[in-house]
């Protein structure tokens, strides 16, 4: 589908970080950090023009009448700036950070007709093995209702990272089964900017993403995270109230055959797990949810 830019225009506070993280990069002592993560932030947003809500559902596969407002992982397009900025604090630069994981919990739809009431706190830092883990929390009101809480994973790279003996934790033997397969084209990363601000040119310019390990331009780890999402909620026909996963490997850009794969019965924690493989079935991301 064709993203038109003029998108662009509503993404202000992404942009503002990501050129700050690229002229941060370049001259890496203009960036300040207080050095104390602790306590709670708050800011309050506007929700996305309702033209955006609308392309931005189309893009991730929200049924026509799924939702009677925001899709909660939308937060990416109205929060996610608020929470790198906290982030930014931080001693480490945004230029090292690893999207590792997210989880989403969903107890109203927001209206996208109020302003959004944003609160977020850095709950740990961790160093090791030349990474810095990080484990941020994030509230989402809107007319004094909690609507959404997410839990943001990240990672700086600090150092080399040094290979490890560590045990495998034994994984339960669940039945899985396919529900289906989606497809990106090479454009998926600039789009997915336009409709986030997230334009990171990991995501769409080849010669910066060349010369990453990846050695391709990726999707944003909410760009695979939205679309199984509402791919499971179409295959199965829920409203998800939780989904959780870790990212192992990127969606290289193009990728076909990208193939969903859901348990048929819950694990210990009374959850249902995912799947999303490549075409050659290696796990790209995993995950649990619940309706």
């Amino acid at each position: 589908m064709k993203v038109s830019k003029k998108y662009l225009l509503q993404q202000g506070p992404m942009l503002y970080v990501v050129g700050r993280t690229f002229v941060q990069t370049l001259l890496p002592f203009l960036k300040k950090s207080s050095g104390d993560f602790s306590g709670l932030h708050t800011k309050t947003v506007s929700p996305p023009s309702t033209d955006l809500q609308e392309i931005y559902k189309r893009w991730t596969g929200a049924e026509e009448k799924r939702y009677n407002g925001l899709p909660p992982h939308m937060l990416s397009q109205f929060g996610l700036s608020f929470g790198l900025n906290v982030l930014n604090q931080l001693k480490y630069p945004l230029a090292k950070i690893i999207n590792q994981g997210v989880e989403i919990k969903s107890h109203q739809t927001l209206s996208g007709h109020h302003n959004i009431d944003l609160e977020t706190e850095i709950i740990s830092v961790e160093e090791e093995n030349g990474r810095a883990k990080v484990r941020q929390k994030m509230m989402i009101f809107e007319k004094g209702i909690l609507c959404i809480e997410v839990l943001l994973f990240v990672s700086f790279i600090i150092g080399k990272k040094q290979k490890t003996n560590a045990k495998k934790t034994q994984e339960e033997e669940l039945t899985y089964k396919s529900i289906g397969k989606w497809s990106v084209q090479k454009n998926a990363g600039f789009e997915f900017g336009v409709l986030t601000g997230d334009l990171n040119p990991l995501h769409w310019v080849d010669f910066i993403a060349k010369a990453t390990p990846f050695k391709s331009t990726i999707l944003h780890g909410f760009g695979m995270y939205a679309k199984v999402y509402e791919m499971i909620q179409n295959s199965l026909d829920v409203n998800l109230k939780v989904m959780g996963v870790k990212f192992i490997k990127p969606v290289k850009l193009p990728s076909s055959d990208l193939e969903v794969k859901v348990s048929e019965e819950r694990n210990k924690d009374g959850d249902f797990e995912l799947e999303l493989l490549d075409a050659e079935g290696n796990k790209l991301m995993v995950g649990s949810y619940n309706f």
